[in-house]
């Protein structure tokens, strides 16, 4: 892991060569990528810590895409997180880290969107992501998660164990679908920010071709997980699909998503790069609630087991 003090520091010299003046950086986030606010200057820079270690010209390519898709979705009139124009947004090269810019969106105190406002959100966004203009990987965010799981093929948990057993057989099935669309590739709720403007979408760099339904279950997938079946909102979207292709297309896309969420956060945690706690918490529940899952398919849209 590179430096922080080291980066943040590089960060501020190449911010002040583009004309901002008078820098206190904050923080924001430390993850896969650092966030951090040059205030008091609207301008958030987001350094790929992770995925420029990873591979320097994939990382490239990703958060260069990642920057197209954002002005594309701001075009079809989706509200998103928007590149800065008050300096060269990127990619740049930070301390030998890929760092783009963003505009910052300061926290606004909105209420939650209900569970038809949220759909709606999320359709949009996957709607309009239909005709970019750009390559987007097959499958690109199921493949990390290939790699996690092929990390954690010798973990001694049962717990781990079974759900790579799931994992095979999902991967398999994914790899025979026909139809894969363009979507978002991760549009869970902490992609969803409150800003003075409305709810705006942010973090586009795990844009994907994937299965039916795949945005609808990242936004639902981890708040089913800890609130069941009855969580409100899973319980609007299942109740308002149409017929068993629907309801299985659904159901194995909730699963899938469980899969990646649950086995990439771990694999996360342990190399030191996020939360254990929580990737613990979603160990305990992700056996249990893809049951549930497999019955309510087996019930249609009936009263859940």
């Amino acid at each position: 892991m590179p430096d922080k003090g080291k980066l943040i520091a590089e960060l501020l010299l190449v911010a002040e060569k583009a004309g901002l003046t008078e820098i206190a950086p904050i923080e924001l986030s430390s993850g896969g990528n650092l966030i951090v606010h040059l205030a008091p200057h609207p301008v958030v820079a987001r350094i790929a810590i992770v995925l420029s270690q990873e591979d320097e010209d994939a990382a490239y390519r990703l958060l260069e895409r990642e920057l197209r898709a954002a002005r594309h979705l701001h075009a079809r009139g989706v509200p998103v997180l928007l590149p800065t124009d008050d300096m060269d947004a990127g990619p740049r090269d930070i301390g030998g880290i890929w760092t783009t810019f963003w505009k910052y969106a300061a926290p606004a105190p909105l209420q939650p969107p209900s569970p038809g406002e949220a759909v709606e959100l999320v359709h949009a966004l996957t709607l309009a992501m239909e005709d970019f203009a750009c390559e987007i990987p097959q499958l690109g965010v199921w493949e990390r998660t290939c790699q996690s799981a092929a990390r954690l093929m010798d973990h001694a948990d049962e717990r781990v164990q079974a759900l790579l057993k799931r994992f095979v057989q999902v991967d398999k099935r994914m790899r025979l679908e026909t139809k894969l669309f363009p979507c978002h590739g991760d549009a869970h709720r902490g992609n969803l920010l409150p800003s003075p403007e409305g709810w705006i979408w942010a973090d586009f760099e795990d844009l994907s071709r994937m299965p039916a339904y795949w945005d609808l279950a990242s936004w639902v997938a981890n708040p089913a997980l800890f609130g069941g079946v009855e969580e409100p909102t899973f319980r609007y979207i299942w109740n308002r699909l149409d017929n068993r292709t629907e309801l299985e297309a659904f159901g194995f896309a909730i699963t899938a998503r469980i899969l990646m969420s649950t086995l990439g956060n771990l694999d996360f945690a342990l190399a030191g790069n996020g939360d254990l706690d929580f990737a613990m918490q979603q160990l305990a529940l992700a056996g249990d609630f893809l049951t549930q899952i497999e019955l309510l398919i087996s019930y249609g849209n009936g009263t859940p087991v």
